[in-house]
């Protein structure tokens, strides 16, 4: 009886460890942000109205090369946000008739800053002093941050995609 209670206890303790190995392999780890992240799409399934107008500007943008926003994580625990001036887009009307033709920013701007990584809330705290904190899911080479970071007014609510460079 006592052989058979002390294999019980065995095969119960080897259970436990290794699902505490596998919840150690989702949990987020600095090493896994380190690189240079691009925007890639802005995840929004009910998108209406202005949301959706946007939604689809961006995905033709990204689709015909343009590098909305990046962020390079380095090791030293600083980041670099490179990202286009969208008040110097140029549009125009597709002489097929199509609609709006919006062209990619040629300006891009950038801002360094320092980051840190504590659970899945990742902080920024940029020249200025000023510290925005936010919820990241990374999945294999998918970062999924709030679309707040891309543009606070228009993509609240939605999820922003980026897919990992380096």
């Amino acid at each position: 009886m006592k052989r058979i209670i002390l294999a019980l206890i065995c095969c119960a303790a080897m259970s436990y460890s290794c699902s505490e190995d596998n919840m150690g392999d989702t949990e987020l780890s600095s090493s896994k942000l380190i690189g240079k992240w691009s925007f890639s799409e802005i995840e929004a399934p009910n998108a209406t109205g202005n949301l959706n107008l946007t939604n689809q500007l961006l995905s033709i943008l990204v689709a015909s090369g343009c590098d909305i926003l990046n962020y390079d994580f380095k090791t030293d625990q600083t980041v670099t946000a490179s990202f286009r001036d969208f008040s110097q887009t140029g549009n125009s009307v597709n002489s097929a008739g199509s609609g709006i033709a919006v062209q990619c920013p040629t300006e891009v701007i950038t801002s360094t800053g320092v980051w840190s990584l504590e659970g899945d809330k990742l902080s920024f705290l940029d020249a200025n002093g000023n510290e925005e904190t936010v919820t990241i899911q990374i999945d294999g080479d998918t970062l999924t941050v709030p679309g707040e970071v891309i543009n606070e007014e228009n993509l609240a609510g939605t999820k922003a995609i980026f897919k990992k460079q380096s």
